[in-house]
């Protein structure tokens, strides 16, 4: 499916702005490979929708061995210019092409993302085109994705009775193992430093180790001290399942108890401190607290067959002239 038209429904148009430039119209003498209900698709076009569906998966061209594989994804590229063009032409016929003011907005946009406007503009020549061209582009792909949002919005409905069923379905989904409540001082001393310089850092955190045993807050001394990015929170990282850790940190976790402090503990980066501030026990994120995600998690999968199925009716009621072998 064109990801353009979902991003769209869940975001504003100026999500789409941004590749408008990889989806310019070709000059008009430019070779035709389709027509849809007259309206040219250019082999410009379709060389570029070409190398969009390379970049999504990850495939160089010169990589490529067989070509099969390339005449399919050509196909695939080809596909989703004809439902661009067919949708703009719904749009256009159901009076959901964007205003002059939403085109200057994300032409500005477009424009915004170019140190200056001269390397715009010589962008703009390499595509073959200007900015009278750009803005036709940006008005044909937004209401194109326009009249996807449409279709979305009047074919998909989420109850729920859905979330709750996929709820019920899905429940490894919402497990959430037992996790460690870790705070940390580090000082870093690297292997590769002095040994007199190494030792230095290892006795001020001794120190510190002591100070915490008579009672010092960590959370200051880490914010303090700690070399470690997590000083601005105090030293306190994300709770995480112990294999979730570094290595270096799992046996010593595990000797210890809630509220207990590590010995220090040496790395090639230097010393470090650990504290285990509590061990969360294994649980179930409940339905109240998953309901957004799973909404929008259906949402993207059912609003992905709704625009498909648009598609099909649409191609079944249009003139599609393929005039090229694929």
């Amino acid at each position: 499916m064109n990801l353009s038209f979902v991003r769209l429904v869940a975001g504003p148009i100026a999500c789409v702005a941004v590749a408008l430039l990889a989806a310019l119209p070709a000059a008009a003498r430019a070779q035709a490979v389709a027509l849809v209900n007259g309206a040219r698709i250019s082999n410009e076009q379709l060389d570029r929708a070409f190398d969009a569906v390379l970049r999504e998966r990850n495939i160089h061209i010169v990589r490529m061995r067989n070509p099969a594989q390339a005449r399919e994804l050509k196909r695939q590229a080809l596909d989703r210019l004809i439902r661009e063009e067919l949708f703009w032409q719904q749009a256009q016929k159901e009076g959901l092409v964007i205003t002059e003011a939403e085109v200057e907005k994300a032409f500005a946009e477009s424009l915004a993302r170019f140190p200056s406007r001269e390397a715009f503009e010589t962008q703009l020549m390499r595509q073959g085109t200007d900015e009278r061209g750009f803005r036709d582009s940006i008005r044909r792909l937004l209401s194109a994705d326009r009249y996807a949002q449409r279709v979305v919005e009047q074919r998909v409905r989420i109850t729920d009775a859905d979330i709750a069923a996929f709820y019920r379905a899905n429940p490894a989904l919402f497990e959430q193992p037992e996790r460690w409540n870790v705070r940390t001082i580090a000082l870093l001393a690297p292997s590769t430093r002095p040994a007199d310089e190494r030792l230095g850092a290892r006795l001020r955190l001794e120190a510190l180790r002591l100070q915490l045993t008579q009672g010092a807050d960590f959370d200051r001394l880490a914010r303090q001290h700690s070399d470690d990015p997590t000083r601005q929170w105090g030293g306190a990282l994300d709770p995480a399942p112990l294999g979730d850790l570094p290595e270096w940190m799992r046996a010593p976790l595990a000797r210890l108890k809630p509220g207990e402090l590590s010995p220090v503990i040496e790395t090639p980066q230097g010393y470090h401190l650990l504290k285990l501030e509590a061990r969360l026990p294994a649980s179930r994120v409940p339905l109240a607290e998953a309901r957004t995600a799973i909404r929008d998690q259906l949402q993207k999968t059912r609003g992905a067959d709704a625009l498909d199925q648009a598609t099909t009716e649409l191609r079944a009621a249009a003139k599609i002239e393929l005039l090229v072998p694929l």
